[in-house]
Parts: C-alpha cells; structure tokens; sequence
C-alpha cells in the first residue's frame, strides 16, 4: 500500500503516461494491464528501459489462439458500436489476449487516483510464464498479485507494488 506522500510523488511523474504494464498471477498467467493515465506498480515505475523491453518481447509473441472472450461489460458498451467502431475499439485486446494475456484496462481514463483495474478479456490459451527461460529472465521483476486471474474481475494497482 502506497502512502499519500508517495502517491502525490509518483503522480508529479506519472500522471498521464498511458503504457502497458504485466502482472503475473500465482500460476504465472499473464496480463497485460494498459495503465491508461494511471498509477505504476514501483516495480514497473523504477525500470522504465525494462519496460519497453518486456513490451517490444511480449508484443512479438505468436498467436496462441484467436478465441477470447469479452467480458459481458465490454460486450454491452460495444453493442452499439458499428463494426469499424468495435475493431478500432478491440484491436489491442484481441492482439494481446490472442498472444495469452489476460487483458485490463481503466474505465476512467487518466483519473490518477482511481486505482480500479477492471478485467476486459481472457484468453482461451492462457500464457504461462517459464521463469527458466532466459529471455524471460531478464525481463522479470513483474509485479505479482496474490491469487488466479481466472476468476478475477477487477483489481486495485494501489496494493501491488
């Protein structure tokens, strides 16, 4: 948990970046996390070199598979959307999640102090990260959260540092 100090801190900083960010899971599943304006987990924060390296790897991953699925909130925000409306709106996530990444997002956008994270996507094959493997291992020191991204719904980056 961030202090108030510190969040005004990285705010002066930070406040208005929108990059992506990972977070991986007790099971070492994947998201991606497009941070949207938002707070970053110090550990993301502290390497941002790192980070655009974790970022041009990840994106260049293959295609695990092209099934996803939405979340019934991204599925009703979209309904009235016509169709160059809905793949402008999808590419990312669909790009990201067919890679195996679970896909988070802000709803409010560059609201700094909202520190909700809500789920938009799953993959059908998830990623799993092989902490052995030496690309990765350069690249590691994602932040983690406690628990499975299978069932999670939304999370708060305030807690994970």
């Amino acid at each position: 948990m961030y202090s108030a100090e510190r969040i005004n801190e990285k705010a002066a900083i930070e406040s208005g970046i929108d990059t992506d960010w990972y977070l991986l899971d007790d099971n070492f599943q994947i998201a991606i996390v497009a941070s949207a304006g938002g707070l970053l987990p110090e550990s993301v924060s502290s390497d941002l070199p790192r980070l655009e390296r974790t970022i041009k790897y990840f994106r260049a991953l293959p295609v695990l598979s092209n099934e996803i699925t939405l979340t019934d909130d991204v599925c009703k925000l979209i309904a009235g959307y016509n169709q160059q409306q809905k793949d402008t709106y999808l590419k990312d996530v669909h790009y990201m999640t067919s890679r195996g990444f679970y896909y988070f997002d802000k709803v409010v956008v560059n609201a700094y102090d909202d520190f909700r994270y809500f789920l938009k996507a799953k993959p059908a094959k998830p990623l799993i990260i092989d902490r052995e493997d030496n690309a990765i291992k350069e690249l590691l020191s994602f932040p983690r959260l406690k628990g499975e991204f299978e069932n999670l719904i939304q999370f708060m980056v305030n807690g994970i540092e």
